[in-house]
């Protein structure tokens, strides 16, 4: 990964981790939960990873609980 810049981010381990958290999310909630255990902004997230800031922009929002499945 060569978007390392983070604090929360400093290890390969960590940083590949974080990568294949927001690769693997399936919607845009999980990925602010992903946002939040390490530390980031949605501003800073989309400065420091723009390449994964545009997998996250392509994902769906939260699904809404209360609807029934189609």
């Amino acid at each position: 990964m060569n978007e390392q810049d983070s604090e929360s981010l400093d290890s390969l381990r960590e940083s590949s981790v974080f990568e294949l958290a927001i690769r693997m999310a399936e919607n845009k909630g999980e990925v602010s939960g992903t946002l939040h255990e390490h530390g980031l902004s949605e501003e800073d997230f989309a400065n420091r990873f723009p390449v994964l800031a545009k997998v996250a922009q392509g994902l769906p929002d939260v699904p809404d609980e209360a609807a029934p499945p189609a």
